[in-house]
């Protein structure tokens, strides 16, 4: 069969939420767009049972995620009512939705899109690369012997595994970095525990906008060497269940059923420590005479099972082949049919755990078309390119040096998830959970994500928006699906940007990109009392100059007036951020020390007078932007973010500095 060749703009292989997210948004922007899926559905884990957008921050991030949420909550108000238990379910903290509705709601965004073109059931195959640029990528599917080759300009891997980042050469890592390589503290081997409260604490106590976790992982067991090995967090099938006796399915003895695969969960802690079964629950002993068929709720009496992990098994999943993953799977679907078939009829098991875990089984409107079970395993970690910047456990918690997480001077999203791992191994202490198991909900503080973290090094017109360059444990915060689907976005519109300005995505100038992003309403810094959704120019410049240094906590007080010597140090910054030296951190740290005990407040005027003269000694020109009037009034921070945002959006115009 002769190979066809395809010429489009863009390619992104991975049928995930991220790679449907930079499809449409490239798709919307007029590029031609070939949107590749290893698998037969587009969708990924959210398509496949998940049923959560996991994240503590619900205000607006990006246009796609905002309208994938709409369109999920508008489904159930449709089809239930407004006043309905579903739709109360659905807009749950986090909100939640059914497998089925979340497939529909993303393959009608991407439908709807003449311009994406869906390949499915295809794999990468080959790669032509000349000069760090990828020339064309063929494909072949896994179904028949069919092969496609696509040139396009850029290329995206929003995958689960990173196969094309792979494919193509790029550095990567797979597995745990030590805590010394990048001084993170739960780096490495770990034992750990949980407590349970409200955390973070500053959002328990409203001094942060987001929504409360109710556990964190606090202390660090002896045995907890740090050490770096190629282990990864378990995998899962997050199980649809349901209660519903008209939808459930009764769960059967699964072929191959071995009860000893499952005595572990009735073993003492001490015995289990002790042996180390093939297949093996995840499950601390002292649970089994509590436990409950748990996850999140979602609509129509069902939950998200989220009990299904296996560790170990899955740690060559990573690097295997299409047959090696296949197996690792089917390990997995057999491990949770089994257990939840273990919890339900094993004499050992407690009888009042039985009779509660009958009461939930698979639902007969999900995954109709297998067997009613998920078509895709929750790969929640795999590969993770060594990019342009590799974000750590540092980038998610609090600068010693004020009091929000380190800038990025080239953010272009937000992080607000917990870093968390599941088990990585079996391996427990006394008292402990199993090695790896963190959930650094306290720990952790919203963050921004650099544009280099999605640009591998030494392919420059690759953006990797799912496996990108993270450590283990700093993946841990970016990892869920409303950051990656934020993420799959940007990388789309710097796709189409890059073909308007006739570079490669690595060559972008990231303040301009930068500068569309917010434009287009994207949050690049996270604020409590600033939501990129307003879409005025205050909140614009706000979210544009926080990845800048000039604030330096989570508190914009757009109202307030801005001191004298805050003002100074905004000029002198806006002026050395065009240099390609600038450092927000440093800005930021001498913003917060001027900024104590200090309150005399400056005249509009006299602000854009310190601008003008702080331009005319280093040659900037300077033209007031036509919007801003001059007054003697005192001014707000809001009003002189909106002044140094506009003349930095003016010099790209005049192609004046970095053009």
């Amino acid at each position: 069969m002769p190979e066809k060749s395809i010429i489009i703009d863009l390619t992104v292989f991975g049928g995930t939420p991220s790679g449907i997210a930079s499809a449409v948004t490239a798709g919307r922007k007029g590029l031609k767009v070939a949107l590749i899926s290893s698998t037969d559905q587009l969708g990924g884990i959210l398509a496949n049972g998940l049923g959560v957008m996991d994240r503590l921050y619900n205000g607006f991030r990006s246009p796609i995620f905002n309208e994938i949420t709409e369109n999920i909550i508008e489904f159930y108000i449709n089809k239930y009512g407004e006043n309905s238990e579903q739709v109360k379910v659905c807009k749950d903290t986090r909100l939640t939705f059914e497998p089925h509705v979340a497939e529909r709601i993303l393959n009608n965004i991407v439908k709807n899109n003449k311009q994406i073109k869906i390949y499915k059931s295809f794999i990468p195959n080959e790669l032509d690369i000349e000069n760090n640029q990828i020339k064309s990528l063929e494909i072949k599917s896994i179904v028949n012997k069919e092969k496609l080759k696509l040139i396009s300009k850029t290329y995206v891997d929003a995958s689960y595994e990173g196969d094309l980042a792979s494919l193509s050469g790029v550095p990567y890592r797979v597995g745990r970095e030590s805590n010394t390589e990048f001084n993170e503290p739960h780096a490495g081997r770990i034992f750990s525990t949980h407590g349970f409260g409200a955390f973070p604490l500053e959002a328990a106590e409203g001094d942060l906008n987001l929504d409360t976790f109710p556990v964190t992982s606090q202390l660090i067991f002896s045995g907890s060497t740090g050490e770096g090995d190629k282990a990864i967090q378990a995998f899962t099938y997050r199980v649809c269940l349901t209660s519903d006796p008209d939808l459930m399915i009764s769960i059967d003895k699964p072929k191959g059923y071995d009860r000893k695969n499952y005595l572990g969960v009735l073993e003492s802690e001490k015995e289990s420590r002790k042996k180390r079964h093939h297949l093996k629950s995840q499950f601390l002993v002292n649970d089994i005479n509590n436990y409950k068929i748990r996850g999140p709720r979602i609509p129509n009496n069902k939950i998200s099972w989220n009990d299904g992990n296996l560790p170990e098994i899955n740690h060559s999943y990573p690097e295997a082949d299409t047959k090696t993953r296949l197996v690792i799977s089917k390990l997995h679907r057999e491990h949770a049919l089994g257990l939840l078939y273990f919890l339900q009829n094993d004499k050992e098991v407690p009888k009042n755990i039985r009779e509660t875990s009958k009461k939930w089984g698979l639902s007969k409107d999900e995954f109709v078309d297998n067997q009613n079970f998920p078509k895709e395993m929750y790969v929640r970690e795999a590969r993770r390119i060594v990019g342009r910047y590799i974000f750590t456990e540092q980038d998610a918690s609090l600068s010693s040096s004020f009091e929000r997480t380190p800038i990025q001077k080239d953010s272009i999203a937000i992080a607000d998830w917990p870093m968390d791992s599941h088990e990585c191994t079996i391996d427990r202490q006394p008292g402990s959970l199993h090695d790896g198991k963190v959930l650094l909900s306290e720990k952790t503080r919203p963050s921004q994500i650099p544009y280099r973290s999605l640009l591998p090094k030494g392919v420059d017109n690759l953006m990797v928006t799912v496996c990108l360059s993270a450590t283990h444990i700093g993946f841990g915060t970016i990892r869920v699906e409303p950051t990656l689907i934020q993420l799959g976005e940007v990388a789309g519109f710097a796709s189409v940007l890059s073909k308007e300005e006739d570079t490669n995505v690595s060559q972008l100038e990231t303040n301009y990109l930068q500068t569309q992003l917010v434009e287009n309403g994207f949050a690049i810094s996270f604020f409590n009392d600033v939501d990129i959704d307003k879409l005025n120019n205050q909140s614009i410049s706000i979210h544009f100059l926080g990845s800048k240094g000039f604030f330096t906590d989570y508190n914009a007080r757009i109202n307030d007036p801005i001191s004298k010597s805050v003002a100074e140090n905004w000029v002198n910054g806006y002026l050395n951020f065009l240099s390609k030296n600038f450092d927000p951190n440093t800005l930021a740290k001498k913003i917060y020390t001027s900024k104590q005990d200090e309150n005399i407040s400056i005249t509009n005027s006299e602000f854009i007078e310190m601008i003008k003269s702080g331009s005319n000694k280093i040659h900037l020109k300077f033209n007031l932007p036509k919007q801003i009037q001059v007054n003697d009034e005192i001014i707000s921070i809001g009003h002189a973010a909106e002044i140094i945002f506009l003349l930095n959006k003016n010099n790209f115009l005049d192609n004046s500095i970095n053009k």
